[in-house]
């Protein structure tokens, strides 16, 4: 499995189109569907590639444990107890306090700079909460635990032992994503890590870092947010 990505790629980011995913998936199932809510439209969640990609690398992995840096309204969350359905979720996000409600940021920039932008889904998610969690079974949420610390302080290893899978769209300056991925790589022997907003025009320090991963091969799907790094696999 995975040959196909690992077949004259190099070191750094690799981009690959969408088909190159699918047609890895298309080796392992025939099935045609996935279950999804409406696609949200507020500034910061994933869009429809993004959740095609997300769920094609959840079938050829197989996870029994998901790991989820960054819950914000949970739709991603949503998204995997939906469709992964013999996974645990744990799901990893600041605590809600006050100081969540008082982030400071400029209406006119959050679209611009990657801390009032930040600072503006903190905010949103301390009114709003893990709203699309709320659109769940009460078997699915059963499946789902949030966490809520900061994820650059916690001991991965002891919280989770190993994932197969882990979804890194937390904080998005360069210690917080280099912490997030050093952490994430302490748990995934055999397994992915999704990186989200891979070429964001807001937070480029996602991109920057990922770029100097030079001993590593990472993959970029075109069209979409999202890399992704296979552990454990031949290549």
């Amino acid at each position: 499995m995975f040959e196909g990505f690992f077949r004259e790629t190099i070191d750094g980011v690799n981009a690959i189109k969408l088909k190159a995913l699918l047609e890895q998936r298309n080796m392992i199932t025939t099935s045609s569907r996935y279950t999804t809510l409406f696609p949200p439209v507020e500034i910061g969640s994933i869009t429809l590639v993004d959740q095609i990609v997300i769920l094609a690398l959840a079938e050829l992995v197989r996870p029994s444990k998901i790991v989820e840096i960054g819950t914000y309204l949970g739709y991603t969350t949503a998204l995997l107890a939906m469709n992964v359905t013999n996974a645990s979720i744990f799901s990893i996000d600041l605590p809600r306090d006050a100081e969540n409600n008082s982030w400071q940021f400029d209406k006119q920039k959050i679209y611009q700079n990657d801390k009032d932008n930040d600072n503006f889904l903190r905010s949103k998610q301390y009114i709003e909460g893990e709203k699309y969690l709320r659109e769940l079974s009460e078997s699915e949420r059963q499946r789902i635990f949030l966490i809520k610390k900061d994820s650059t302080k916690m001991d991965f290893c002891r919280e989770f032992g190993s994932s197969e899978f882990v979804f890194i769209d937390g904080g998005h300056d360069m210690q917080t994503i280099s912490q997030d991925t050093l952490n994430a790589r302490g748990i995934v022997k055999r397994g992915v890590i999704i990186w989200h907003d891979y070429e964001s025009k807001i937070h480029g320090d996602v991109t920057t870092f990922l770029a100097a991963e030079t001993g590593r091969k990472i993959f970029h799907v075109l069209g979409s947010l999202c890399a992704f790094e296979l552990i454990g696999y031949q290549g």
